[in-house]
């Protein structure tokens, strides 16, 4: 390897996000690290296909403007990310790109592609039936990446009792009883 990649490899830490509230706690985790200079953050949102069991689905029109409002929320997205990282690393470049595809297979892909020192991706946390079904793409990164790989946690939510209201603070919660 030269050294320009082994540079490169060196100073790019990508990002993964998704519509889920993780985003807001990768901001949280990457705001709060201390990063060398000449670090470099690329911000990257997988759409994955669409693949719909509705009637209108094989209409061509109908799924080009789906796709099309799945990817305009995508770089919305990708556009607040990137503003609330640069409130507090303004330093660093920071870069955005809205991909297709498998989201894991493509998070992979991209790390390999650019050398990448560390993959940052949040975790749903999903176990057991839900997990079977929709998979883990933090686990299938985990798996294959061809770097370090942090995982941001999204802390499960409790299930309020009749009665009683619960807030998510800082990742902790805490339960009073409504009045």
């Amino acid at each position: 390897m030269n050294k320009k990649n082994d540079t490169t490899k060196d100073n790019l830490v990508l990002v993964a996000v998704d519509e889920s509230e993780a985003a807001p706690l990768i901001v949280d985790f990457l705001t709060d690290h201390k990063w060398s200079s000449g670090t470099r953050f690329r911000i990257i949102h997988v759409v994955a296909p669409i693949l719909m069991d509705h009637p209108m689905a094989s209409y061509p029109l109908f799924l080009e403007s789906v796709e099309k409002d799945v990817r305009e929320y995508a770089e919305k997205l990708l556009i607040r990310v990137k503003s609330d990282m640069q409130a507090h690393l303004a330093q660093f470049e920071i870069e955005t790109e809205v991909l297709s595809g498998i989201p894991a297979e493509v998070i992979v892909d991209e790390a390999k592609r650019l050398h990448a020192a560390m993959i940052v991706v949040g975790s749903h946390g999903r176990t057991g039936f839900t997990r079977f079904f929709l998979g883990s793409v933090s686990g299938a990164v985990v798996s294959h990446a061809p770097c370090n790989v942090m995982i941001v946690r999204v802390p499960k939510k409790p299930i309020a009792k009749a009665g009683e209201k619960v807030e998510a603070v800082a990742g902790r919660t805490s339960q009073e009883k409504c009045k």
